[in-house]
């Protein structure tokens, strides 16, 4: 018996030291199978990385050979990279070399090269080729050129064309940074600004953008009675308005044309430039859009090439994509402290709806001081004038607070005189009849009766003296806020006064 408990017992640890064993095998291979999933889909990943990069190089390869045939318009591009830079420069650049039939850049071009001088022949033929996009070029040219003078009202108003439902296009939203930063003038300004009005119609308050704009405004202490908060908090609102207002309008640097407006040449936009579609970056995809035929391949090159490059498909987009919403880019940039030029050209769009705003505040905050207000005195509602508080009001605050105090009654009594009946009944008919003991018993329940007669009155005599303490405070406190009442109303004049200054403050410089 004892060897088979032994052999049991080997057999016992052997199961167990092989269900570790499976136990362990169990957990490499699924760590293992885990491990071979993941380099699975990265070799997946990366196969279809290459998959999509190879096929986009061939169908680039095919391209290009169709873009041959385009060499001239090509060489013209380039050369217009070149006589923006020489002209950004200070320098006249030499002529185009060549002309591509129905491409409108080079006659564009040869129309700008002569700073000071457009050569009206050249500029006819680019028009006649295509108006929209040698308006755009010549207005964002002659911009970023600082030659503001020579752009012609009509060609903003081509290449700007019509709100759409409050969208902006990107070129849109170029003319408009453009124009914000000085390069079309006063008149060119103007008149960006007019579109965009247009476009803003009942798209709601603005003064809460321009307020967050306030600082350095000293914390006004919270008015004395609730009833002056709404002209109270009209009138703080009121000044926020005004030095916001005057925080965007301050900047005298908006009267000259902003650095960020200057031609940059190379691949990319001006490092300082506050927004993507800076002039030149609209400058220069404008030119790489090609002549007619070339535009589709030219534009799926770039869809190619970041396919060989990066694995994906982003698109440069072309001028006519949106911008933004009209509204969310107005709120934009008039949260720009570090760009004065847009935010008061944005404050300028949205002037005539913050004036309204501002006239609706100081409507309320101008509304007179009430003759009479409630505040709870004692947890009593008290009724207060200019002339301290109103007899009738405080006198039932004080009928109240004494009406909360009764004189000592039978139920207050009712315990300590029952105590001091049984006590003398104990005291006569058993102390005298029955046994002395009795006497000590009903004299203590008599001591009994008489300290919680004693106890109840000096209760009830602490209440009555508590009473006239509140009602001494009662009267106190509304006599203090009677004053306090005078005197806020006494500041009438004062405060109409900077309410009527803060609202001809903002009128000014919103109707300048």
């Amino acid at each position: 018996m004892s060897n088979n408990w032994y052999t049991d017992n080997r057999q016992n640890r052997e199961l167990e030291e092989l269900r570790d064993q499976m136990a362990a095998a169990s957990s490499e291979a699924s760590s293992l199978r885990s491990r071979l999933s993941q380099v699975q889909g990265t070799m997946e990943t990366r196969l279809q990385r290459l998959t999509t990069a190879f096929d986009a190089f061939v169908e680039l390869s095919d391209i290009r050979e169709s873009l041959i045939g385009f060499a001239d318009a090509a060489e013209v591009r380039r050369h217009a990279g070149q006589v923006l830079a020489t002209l950004a420069s200070g320098e006249t650049p030499t002529r185009v070399g060549r002309d591509v039939p129905a491409y409108w850049l080079a006659p564009a071009l040869e129309a700008i090269r002569e700073p000071g001088a457009l050569d009206e022949a050249v500029l006819t033929e680019a028009m006649k080729r295509d108006e929209v996009r040698t308006s755009t070029f010549l207005c964002l040219a002659l911009a970023a050129l600082g030659r503001r003078n020579e752009v012609r009202a009509e060609w903003l108003g081509t290449a700007f064309g019509e709100l759409a439902a409050g969208n902006v296009t990107r070129t849109q939203r170029a003319l408009w940074t453009a124009a914000a930063r000085g390069g079309f003038g006063a008149e060119g300004q103007q008149w960006i600004v007019a579109q965009l009005k247009a476009g803003t119609t009942g798209t709601g308050s603005w003064a809460a953008v321009v307020k967050d704009r306030a600082t350095g405004l000293p914390v006004s202490a919270a008015p004395p009675f609730k009833e002056f908060t709404t002209q109270f908090k009209a009138g703080a609102d009121l000044a926020r308005l005004r030095a916001g207002v005057e925080a965007i309008s301050n900047d005298t640097s908006v009267l000259e044309p902003d650095g960020a407006l200057a031609y940059a040449a190379g691949d990319k936009p001006v490092p300082d430039s506050p927004d993507p579609d800076s002039t030149s970056a609209l400058l220069r995809l404008l030119i790489s859009e090609g002549s007619e035929p070339e535009r589709e391949m030219l534009a799926r090159v770039g869809e190619l090439r970041a396919k060989v490059t990066n694995g994906s498909a982003p698109s440069n987009g072309t001028l006519g994509d949106s911008a933004g919403e009209l509204g969310k880019l107005l709120e934009a940039d008039l949260g720009k402290v570090n760009e004065p030029h847009l935010a008061a050209t944005a404050l300028r769009v949205v002037a005539a709806a913050v004036l309204t705003d501002a006239e609706d505040l100081a409507k309320t905050a101008s509304l007179p001081t009430p003759a009479q207000v409630s505040k709870e005195i004692e947890w009593r509602q008290v009724t207060l004038t200019t002339d301290g508080a109103d007899r009738l009001s405080l006198a039932k605050a004080e009928a109240e607070i004494t009406a909360t105090v009764q004189p000592l009654s039978a139920q207050d009594l009712r315990g300590p005189i029952g105590f001091g009946v049984v006590g003398l009944l104990v005291l006569i008919g058993l102390g005298f009849l029955v046994h002395p003991f009795w006497i000590v018993v009903g004299l203590v329940l008599i001591g009994i009766g008489g300290y919680g007669f004693w106890a109840a009155r000096k209760k009830r005599s602490g209440e009555q003296a508590d009473t006239v303490r509140r009602i001494g405070r009662l009267r106190e406190q509304a006599t203090a806020a009677g004053a306090e009442l005078a005197a806020y109303k006494a500041g009438d004049t004062a405060r109409l006064a900077t309410v009527t200054s803060d609202l001809e403050e903002v009128r000014k410089r919103l109707s300048s």
